[in-house]
């Protein structure tokens, strides 16, 4: 039987209906998938909770790569210009440290090659360990006892040295273009730790600085100057009770006393030694030596460029100059890019445990007719902090439950849970 048009329309009719149903049906189910499975009054506060704790317990840790390219293995000290403008920080390992005027001065067991070491740097305090080191020291001098090396010093300057039980250096004298400098002409300061001494005089033309590590017979110094215009820094000092010298292979051997010898020669190096015990000068590219020996002692002195900052080192050592030569250029160091990590407090977790329930309410926008409380567990489950001034009685009680990451001071992280609870 053939169909009728109207049979054919109420027929059509009838499929798009259904395919607009069956649209409808399916953007609907899309829909309801995407939708939160928690949207009751009860959870949405606690996520607002969870929201307000995550922001009063958040802080961030800056933590610094410091590269040390060693040529040489064993403990040194390490000493070496800090830019950075962090006033309370930290070695990642509590390393012990003297930070003064911005040089950083530790000691530390190099391996030849790549060392790297990290600083960190935060709002809490950071507490340096109590360690016994060997040096004494005051205004008048230091003194390191395991390398039997004793140091004075008049007004900061370096005046005379004992080595192994000998007088080994005195008259101690600088000039700058071949004016003398004086200890009456500057301001004199020294500042002592356990670990490091400092004695700094301030020309007018320079400040001049001798640091004394504990641990290490040796003698760090500092010039530093303003000046546009280059000048040269003479260093002279007498030596005494040395027997043999060396500059370098052409320019070594014994010291002659009787023909009064002298001797000159562009080096950053100079050795002076006896079968015991010996003193090294290292200084800077470009310096001009010369020595001259006349009865029982010797008067050095090196001539050198000074720039706005420059550095030389008197070792005082055992054994001859073979123990030295690797100080000529023992190490470069380099930091890196400053890392900036955040995550949990433990302390600001601890002040917010410790702040008034009604105040929190108020900060946190929770309703008067409600309560809640928080938890925090570490990864092992021991509870570390617990919030509840009011007891949820008989009542329905809605809980949520997150993981959170507590940072140290030291840009440590540690996994924690955080257990919220409404009614």
């Amino acid at each position: 039987m053939p169909w009728s048009k109207k049979a054919l329309a109420v027929d059509l009719d009838w499929i798009i209906s259904l395919g607009i149903f069956l649209i409808y049906l399916g953007v609907f189910f899309i829909v309801i998938r995407q939708l939160p499975t928690n949207q009751s009054p009860a959870n949405a506060l606690l996520n607002n909770v969870f929201d307000h704790i995550a922001d009063s317990t958040k802080w961030s840790v800056q933590k610094l790569p410091l590269l040390i390219a060693s040529n040489i293995t064993g403990n040194e000290p390490v000493m070496l210009r800090f830019t950075y403008d962090w006033k309370n920080f930290s070695f990642i390992d509590n390393t012990s440290f003297d930070y003064a005027e911005g040089l950083l001065v530790f000691r530390r067991n190099l391996m030849e090659g790549r060392n790297l070491l990290e600083l960190v740097s935060s709002s809490e305090n950071y507490t340096l360990p109590l360690t016994n080191f060997d040096l004494t020291a005051g205004t008048g001098g230091a003194s390191v006892d395991s390398q039997r090396f004793v140091s004075e010093f008049k007004s900061s300057m370096l005046t005379r040295v004992n080595h192994f039980g000998k007088e080994r250096l005195s008259d101690f004298n600088i000039s700058i273009s071949g004016a003398a400098l004086t200890p009456e002409a500057a301001a004199a300061e020294a500042n002592t730790t356990t670990l490091s001494a400092k004695y700094k005089l301030r020309f007018m033309q320079l400040n001049y600085s001798s640091f004394i590590v504990a641990g290490y017979s040796r003698i760090f110094n500092y010039v530093t100057t303003d000046a546009r215009e280059p000048h040269n820094l003479t260093v002279s000092v007498t030596l005494r009770n040395y027997t043999f010298f060396h500059i370098n292979n052409a320019a070594s051997g014994t010291i002659n006393y009787t023909n009064k010898e002298c001797r000159s020669s562009p080096s950053r190096y100079a050795d002076f030694y006896d079968s015991a015990s010996g003193i090294t000068f290292i200084l800077p590219e470009g310096a001009n030596l010369s020595f001259c020996a006349g009865e029982d002692t010797v008067r050095f002195s090196a001539d050198f460029s000074i720039a706005n900052e420059t550095r030389y080192d008197i070792i005082f050592h055992p054994g001859d100059f073979n123990n030295t030569l690797k100080y000529i250029s023992p190490y470069r160091t380099a930091f890196g890019i400053p890392e900036n990590i955040t995550g949990i407090s433990r302390q600001l977790y601890r002040k917010l445990n410790e702040t008034d329930y009604l105040a929190i309410k108020r900060n946190f926008s929770y309703p008067n007719s409600r309560e809640f409380s928080f938890s925090l567990y570490n990864e092992s489950g021991t509870l570390i902090f617990s919030y509840q001034p009011q007891p949820a009685g008989i009542t329905n009680v809605f809980a949520q439950e997150a993981t959170v990451f507590l940072l140290d001071k030291y840009g440590a992280k540690s996994k924690h849970t955080l257990r919220l609870r409404g009614w």
